[in-house]
This record gives structure tokens, sequence and C-alpha cells, in this order.
């Protein structure tokens, strides 16, 4: 079996805050080979599971990109610094394949940090390796088990997803002592003929579905959700609305559930929400996308867009636009924020 890990770091430089005066590089690739300076890295991984928990392979660096396109093998992305900091989103994907060569399991992530690169650099060099070995074990398990039905083995992914989860955030809590920032993620695993998706935070998973009809598979974790307001306040936090609006835990965060946030872990959980899918006939691509899209731009807008893109004669190459297409609405509907955007085709999965 193979496994290989695409880590995507971005970091804004130069004067982002004036875009007509700065020029940004845009680098295109393909998903497993990178020409010059890469604004992902490749890691080959061995074929122990164990050793891949434990962190086998190269370190990815930062690179210096405020604006930045992927094209891999089944998604698109791009990504655009906002003006007010440094770049604090970032992505993964891990395919890990059979002897055959065929895609056995499928990750992939978009993740948004704040309060600094830390988290948010480890989070996406982590969280996909760790949601796939413990997704493996996971399978091995149920089949040395015969009696294991289909209900419980779907059960048991996602039980393995949540623990990927709350395993990468003791790691990071642990290697970061002290750090007080924190990251969102929102994550889809194909395996088999079902997708699984995870959230933390803000960041979002969108499907498009039976000729482009949107649906937020999604919601967002923010203090504005009752049941999360209510869940803080029985813990002892307290939520408050700013002059601005915004509800914030312990007036400091508006998300209510990140890795990271060591003084805020007692009410802001890395536990995330884990849906599973059944991928059938209809089923046609994701969108996956940072709160800066969200923040500016409907779940339908953003489908459309894309589906328009799906239609057009070099689809590969214009839904690759579409995703650059989706940042610069956000921009020009006034989003300050950075935006990553990534679309996964899904139809390559259905059996």
């Amino acid at each position: 079996m193979t496994l290989h890990t695409t880590v995507g770091f971005f970091c804004s430089v130069g004067a982002v805050d004036q875009p007509q005066q700065a020029e940004s590089k845009r680098k295109k690739m393909t998903a497993w080979s990178a020409r010059g300076r890469p604004s992902k890295l490749v890691i080959p991984v061995a074929d122990d599971a164990g050793e891949l928990a434990a962190g086998w392979g190269a370190a990815a660096a930062p690179v210096k990109e405020a604006d930045v396109e992927v094209e891999g093998e089944g998604f698109w992305l791009a990504s655009r610094a906002g003006p007010r900091h440094a770049m604090e989103d970032a992505y993964s994907v891990v395919t890990h394949k059979n002897g055959g060569g065929d895609s056995q399991l499928a990750f992939y992530g978009v993740f948004d940090g704040h309060g600094g690169r830390a988290a948010v650099d480890f989070v996406s060099e982590r969280l996909g390796k760790n949601v796939v070995a413990t997704v493996l074990a996971a399978g091995e398990e149920s089949r040395d088990e015969a009696s294991s039905s289909a209900t419980e083995e779907d059960d048991a992914v996602s039980a393995a997803i949540r623990a990927a989860y709350l395993a990468t955030d003791s790691e990071l809590l642990a290697q970061h002592q002290g750090a007080s920032g924190g990251a969102c993620a929102a994550t889809a695993l194909v395996k088999g003929g079902d997708l699984y998706v995870a959230h933390l935070g803000d960041c979002r998973v969108v499907l498009s579905r039976d000729g482009g009809a949107a649906s937020a598979l999604t919601a967002d974790h923010t203090c504005a959700a009752e049941g999360e307001r209510a869940r803080i306040e029985r813990g002892g936090g307290f939520v408050s609305r700013s002059g601005s609006g915004v509800w914030r835990v312990q007036g400091s965060l508006a998300v209510s559930r990140s890795f990271g946030d060591a003084g805020l872990k007692r009410w802001v959980l890395a536990e995330p929400a884990v849906a599973r899918v059944p991928l059938r006939a209809g089923c046609e691509f994701l969108v996956v996308a940072s709160d800066g899209l969200w923040d500016k731009v409907s779940n339908q807008e953003a489908v459309d867009v894309v589906s328009r893109s799906r239609n057009a004669a070099a689809a590969a190459s214009s839904v690759a636009r579409s995703c650059a297409e989706l940042v610069d609405m956000a921009r020009r509907r006034g989003s300050r924020d950075d935006v990553t955007v990534m679309v996964v085709d899904l139809e390559r999965f259905v059996r």
C-alpha cells in the first residue's frame, strides 16, 4: 500500500495590504509533484500505520506566498491572504492506495488559524495522517470481528475520526505549551462508498448534488449557536456579545470548538461533529472553505460558481479558476480575512 501526504502552508509577505503595488506569484502544480519552490510538500509515508502516527516523514516548510493556486488529483484550491495579518490558513490532502493503485482512503482538509501560525501549521501537518492511521487501525479491528455489521463499521470510522481529532489536539497542546493560538478545521474522508465529514469551528463543507443543489454538511461551531452557548455556560464559562455584535466565549473567542486555545480549553472543545454521507449517483463535488469565504458567499452561490465551471469545455482548468473566482468574490464583497477554497471531485469515488 502507498500513502502520500500533501501539506500546504501559506504565509503573506510584503505589503499585502496594498495589492496594487505587490506582485503575488501563483503556482500551479500537480498533486504529487512540484516545480521550483513548492507551496506544498509531498511526504512519502511508510506502510506501517504506527510509524505514520508517530510522524514518520519529512517536515513541511512554510512558503511565503500570499496568493496560491493548486491543481491536484481530483481537487483544486485557491488561497489568498487578507490584508490584516500574516496568512493563517492551510490545507492538506492525504491519499492511501492499495496494491492496485486504487484510492482506498482519501482525506481533504482546510484549516483556519488564529493567534499565530503555530497551531495551524501543526494541525495541517498532523491531522490527516492521524485520521488515516486511526481509521486504518479501526478497519483492521473490525475485520478481526467477523460479526461486525455495516452499521458497527460506520460507527467505528466515526469514532476513529473523533479520536484522531482529540489526539491531534493533545499533541498540539503538549508540544506548544503556553501558546495561546488555535485552529479551526473542516475535513472530508472518503472511505469505500462513504464520505465522512468532520469539523471544528467555522470552516465549512458544502455538498453539491443532483445538478447543483447545495447542502451544508457542517454547522458552524460559534458562540452564536444556542446549543454551544448553553454548553459553555453549563461548564462555568460565559458568553458575551461584543460591540460589533459577535458572541465570544469569555469575551475572547468567537468559535466554540477548535484545536489549541489552551487558555480556553475548558470550554472550547476539540471534539468534532462527524457526519456520514453515502456516496451515490448524483453526488458531484464538495466545496471546503475557511470562513473568509462563507462570511461573504452563500452555500448555493459557491456551488453555482463551481457548477458553471464544470460544464465548461475545459472543465479541469475551469474548476481551478472557479476556486480563484470565489476568492475574488469574497474579497470584492469586503472580506479582509484569509480566504481558502478547495473543491473536491466526488464523482470519481461514486460506485
